[in-house]
């Protein structure tokens, strides 16, 4: 039997298909369209355009997990819908017109999901995952067990962006501000400083994006095996992004989606791993959407599956022109 989940996330909806007749449960389709909801709220409540392209989105990848062979699918989102008004408005809106139940996660939630997803890497030394969420930040201690393992930061890249930057990009002055206000918040917490992690393991799509960015800045290509990020490299690439003039070029080519949040990324990113003073620093392929499925095979997932037998309606043809009309200008606007 075939399942999928779809993530709703500040950026992008992302699909995974994974068959659980095999041993481990092999992910046999991966997707991911940009969407970044920020730009489409009035206030805080997603406005009808948001809904409509929010809607298109899962309609779309509802239809590619059924093509697939799909059964049923897990609909999950976390801070993209979390934090709006009118939750209930959207989750109602998202049923009617796509069949598909939203299944809000909460932070610790989200958390936890990153850290079944993986569990793995507490084989290496002293590990600590981070999940560099558009709106909120994960940290799992993979060195210990239970609930006391999870911290959940209720800000991320969006927020920071809103609060300390004026333009595109953080000045230097802005970028201070920036890692000030983490350091504190990090001070805040009961999680350690130096000394207790040598191994931090990245996780979540904001966080490919920045070692996405990073392969290009240093002119290297992804590896087969191992994805690894230098600390000294990492810190000149966030010294390039706040101050050169092409960076803007450099985020386009590589992570357009992120645009207007790849910096401050990359900037609170780096102030977390000189907080921990780790030393190894490796990227993930796993994250929320397989640690939900993970929850649920072990009958612990308290979200409603949607079953995939029915046929997806097609677009509307004046929604589906727009559509056309916002592929082409997607990367600009997003």
């Amino acid at each position: 039997m075939k399942y999928s989940v779809i993530d709703i996330s500040s950026n992008s909806v992302s699909l995974i298909v994974v068959d659980r007749e095999t041993d481990n449960g092999e992910i046999v389709f991966k997707d991911r369209t940009a969407l970044s909801l920020p730009h489409y709220m009035d206030g805080k409540r997603l406005s009808q355009r948001g809904l409509d392209r929010l809607t298109d989105c899962l309609n779309d990848g509802k239809e590619t997990c059924r093509r697939l062979g799909a059964d049923a699918c897990y609909l999950i989102s976390t801070a993209a819908l979390r934090n709006i008004e009118g939750f209930d408005e959207v989750r109602a809106a998202v049923a009617e017109k796509t069949g598909l139940t939203v299944n809000l996660l909460d932070g610790e939630t989200e958390a936890y999901c990153d850290y079944l997803a993986n569990a793995g890497y507490a084989a290496y030394e002293r590990a600590v995952l981070v999940d560099l969420g558009g709106k909120s930040i994960e940290i799992c201690d993979l060195t210990r067990d239970g609930p006391d393992a999870l911290t959940y930061l209720d800000f991320g890249p969006i927020q920071l962006n809103g609060k300390f930057v004026k333009n595109i990009h953080p000045d230097e002055k802005e970028a201070k501000e920036i890692k000030k206000y983490v350091k504190k918040t990090l001070k805040k917490t009961s999680l350690p400083d130096k000394g207790r992690f040598a191994t931090a393991v990245l996780v979540g799509a904001t966080n490919r994006a920045v070692y996405d960015v990073y392969l290009e800045y240093c002119d290297e290509t992804e590896p087969a095996g191992e994805k690894l990020i230098e600390y000294d490299k990492l810190k000149k690439l966030c010294r390039h992004l706040v101050r050169s003039s092409d960076r803007s070029m450099l985020v386009l080519k590589n992570a357009p989606e992120k645009i207007y949040t790849l910096t401050t990324a990359a900037v609170i990113l780096r102030a977390i791993l000189k907080h921990f003073g780790v030393a190894n620093i490796v990227v993930s392929d796993f994250g929320v959407k397989e640690g939900y499925l993970a929850l649920a095979a072990g009958g612990e997932a308290e979200g409603e599956l949607s079953p995939l037998d029915e046929i997806v309606a097609p677009a509307p043809a004046v929604y589906a022109e727009e559509k056309k009309k916002g592929k082409k200008s997607e990367a600009a606007s997003d």
